[in-house]
């Protein structure tokens, strides 16, 4: 259940720069020439990962359960962007990590994440389950 190397405050980061392909898109029309909420929920989602990652034990795996983001400003195509997530939260089967994602010292976006481990077998027998409804 998770190594005790998982600790609330470990954070994992990185940059990404604003590409074309992150632009909001409804039905073949770009709206702005910024990163789409859905791409920044991407990257926090990516962020997020890297905090639990190398604290998986080899027969668990996470899973998201939730994401909620705050786009308070916007990335414009080719800006480079400064993503964060840092652990807030842990109990046995849960980890909830705070988000950010910065220009500088603008910030872009805030969010949670939480991310449900559980042993390989039980989140197959879940899928499974899902795909014989």
């Amino acid at each position: 259940a998770m190594k005790p190397t998982i600790q609330v405050g470990n954070s994992a980061s990185f940059t990404f720069c604003v590409t074309p392909e992150m632009q909001p898109n409804f039905g073949g029309e770009t709206v702005h020439p910024v990163c789409s909420t859905w791409d920044m929920a991407h990257q926090f989602e990516l962020a997020a990962r890297q905090t639990l990652e190398p604290h998986l034990d080899e027969d668990e795996q996470g899973i998201g359960s939730f994401i909620s983001i705050d786009h308070c400003a916007p990335a414009p195509v080719g800006k480079t962007v400064f993503v964060e997530a840092i652990i807030s939260e842990i109990d046995e089967s849960s980890v909830v990590c705070t988000l950010s994602a910065k220009i500088d010292s603008l910030v872009c976006a805030t969010g949670k994440q939480v991310q449900r481990v559980l042993p390989c077998s039980i989140i197959d027998s879940l899928i499974e389950k899902a795909a014989s409804q």
